[in-house]
């Protein structure tokens, strides 16, 4: 059965919030100093997806059986700040998928906006480059999260 594709709906974050947890604890946690974690923590907190959804971002999600297995959220419509999936359902195009929605929004909203970018935790760069972000300059590091910034020609 394939995964629906919707935008976000109030309601969503909490699900949003638990996939974004288990995609960390898989992947990113251990590139993080404490300060790192906390941070991470304090942006996929349910009432921050919430309030960032009600100020400028957008997001879709990918729905499975009624259960939210992956999200992209898109900041300003230029800048994807979380692209998560279920690490069972890692693999089978889910985040290609979402990532399609996700530009299709962007080039609706703003079509003059002709790069995308992401900053790449370090276990997620060979993902993204899969996805077709280019690296955009050295790692760096911003309260204690490690990344890489990349970015997509549309």
């Amino acid at each position: 059965m394939e995964p629906k594709i919707r935008l976000y709906r109030p309601g969503d974050e909490a699900a949003v919030a638990q996939l974004a947890v288990a995609g960390f604890e898989q992947s990113i946690r251990q590139y993080y100093s404490e300060e790192g974690v906390a941070a991470f923590l304090a942006y996929i907190f349910p009432a921050a997806i919430a309030e960032r959804q009600r100020n400028g971002c957008q997001m879709a999600v990918a729905e499975l059986e009624g259960e939210i297995i992956g999200a992209v959220e898109l900041r300003d419509f230029e800048h994807v700040s979380m692209l998560f999936v279920l690490p069972e359902f890692q693999c089978c195009g889910i985040a290609r998928r979402l990532l399609t929605r996700a530009v299709t929004l962007l080039k609706k909203a703003r079509p003059e906006v002709k790069l995308l970018t992401v900053f790449a935790a370090p276990g997620a760069v060979e993902a993204y480059r899969h996805l077709g972000f280019l690296p955009d300059g050295a790692e760096r590091e911003e309260s204690g999260i490690r990344f890489f910034p990349m970015k997509m020609k549309l």
